[in-house]
């Protein structure tokens, strides 16, 4: 028994409401189970019930034995003072209030049918995947599509709420949190939080004092990302190491210059390594006067597209690292690279902006984009196509990828509207 499934028993009213009492005896009708509540505080607020004559309104506290009340310490928070239920699984002891009158409390052990509570432990222990995977297939596509727009909506308000973080980090600055976001984008998995160093440590500021000179860019973000720590026999190395020493001295960054260790190439294709990285984040910097505005403004996938247009300098045309040419000219920042920052920066973006400004519209362009993209193509999309959910755009790749990992694989089955359809009485067998 978990409180998850209390919660679910009352927000769908899955209990027998026959001669309903509270457990101190008094007549009990539900009138309204309330809304529940996802921030601090009690679990459902807005509801109403009347107990014996009186209607009362006001929230409702869930937990599996009403020994929880004081165990999560609620006789002490005034939030809880206009609690005007208690729904527990078991009540063990009785709770009071802080003036001492008692709390009604509903006991929902003895009211549940047991191929209910059966289904639902069957469900949540399930080994598999995707603990639904077996019954998947009776589930109506329209609840299946609902889902998938749900967790869609959920992961951008995530990603939106971390980037609202990071801006009040910056102290509102958009245009610097933006380049910081898409610093991190451009070390992908494996190089993400180098990245995230590095655009710490040298503000976009700086960088745009420099940008119409590729080199000065090239040398502030290899110098500081700790490549530049010699003099060689390459020409170019060398230009870009002596570059640095001056601007690091000038700016007062060497304090601040990373290792180059913490760079990863190891497994890395050699299109993906963090060398390749920084000279077209260099060069997407140096393009563009400022990349917040330039982001922001762009009304389509295709404008976004163009904005990442992105050719790195001649040295990294026939180069992967430095002073080893390659055998082959290097490829420019592929679609799927384009299609992989905007899915996971600029769409999320947009929807953090929109939110700030109250402004709806940018969170109506951000769904548009993702669903102008094809659909990525990855391990867990392939998992829901064996099922039989095809994706066929990012607004339902990035739907099945938050439904998988944040629903699925924390077996949250009763927050997910498939779970709760095959859970429905009338379904459970």
């Amino acid at each position: 028994m978990n409180e998850s499934f209390i919660h679910y028993l009352w927000q769908f009213q899955y209990f027998d409401k026959s001669e309903l009492t509270t457990t101190a005896g008094e007549v009990l009708n539900i009138l309204k189970p309330g809304i529940l509540n996802s921030d601090a505080g009690p679990d459902f607020s807005q509801a109403k019930i009347k107990i014996g004559s009186i209607n009362w309104a006001g929230n409702v506290e869930i937990h599996i034995q009403s020994s929880g009340w004081y165990e999560h310490t609620h006789d002490q928070d005034a939030a809880y003072e206009n609690v005007v239920l208690h729904v527990v699984w078991e009540e063990n002891k009785p709770v009071y209030r802080t003036d001492g009158t008692r709390i009604p409390t509903l006991q929902l052990k003895g009211r549940v049918e047991d191929h209910l509570l059966k289904s639902y432990q069957k469900l949540i222990n399930n080994p598999s995947a995707i603990p639904c995977e077996k019954s998947f297939a009776n589930v109506d596509d329209i609840i299946k599509h609902a889902m998938v727009d749900k967790a869609v909506m959920h992961r951008l308000e995530t990603k939106a709420t971390e980037i609202k973080k990071l801006l009040d980090k910056n102290k509102g600055d958009w245009v610097e949190t933006t380049y910081q976001l898409v610093g991190s984008n451009f070390g992908f998995k494996v190089n993400k939080d180098p990245f995230i160093q590095l655009t710490n440590a040298l503000p976009y500021k700086l960088i745009q004092k420099h940008r119409s000179s590729s080199l000065e860019v090239e040398a502030l973000l290899f110098g500081q990302a700790g490549f530049l720590v010699a003099k060689t026999k390459d020409e170019y190395l060398t230009q870009l190491f002596i570059t640095y020493q001056f601007l690091a001295k000038k700016y007062d960054l060497a304090h601040k210059q990373m290792n180059v260790a913490q760079w990863k190439f190891l497994r890395l294709r050699p299109a993906n390594f963090p060398t390749i990285r920084l000279a077209q984040f260099a060069s997407l910097l140096c393009s563009h006067t400022n990349i917040f505005s330039g982001m922001i403004e762009a009304s389509s996938y295709q404008q976004l597209a163009h904005f990442f247009e992105i050719n790195q300098s001649t040295y990294w045309k026939i180069h992967y690292r430095f002073g080893k040419k390659s055998k082959g000219e290097v490829p420019g920042f592929g679609e799927s690279s384009k299609e992989n920052i905007i899915i996971n920066t600029v769409v999320p973006l947009f929807v953090a902006y929109g939110q700030s400004r109250d402004d709806y519209s940018f969170v109506e362009k951000a769904i548009a984009i993702l669903q102008s993209i094809p659909s990525e193509k990855n391990r867990i999309t392939r998992v829901w196509q064996e099922l039989g959910y095809v994706s066929k755009t990012a607004f339902d790749s990035q739907g099945l990828i938050e439904l998988y990992n944040n629903f699925c694989q924390r077996r949250a089955c009763l927050n997910c509207t498939i779970g709760s359809a095959l859970l429905k009485p009338n379904l459970v067998k």
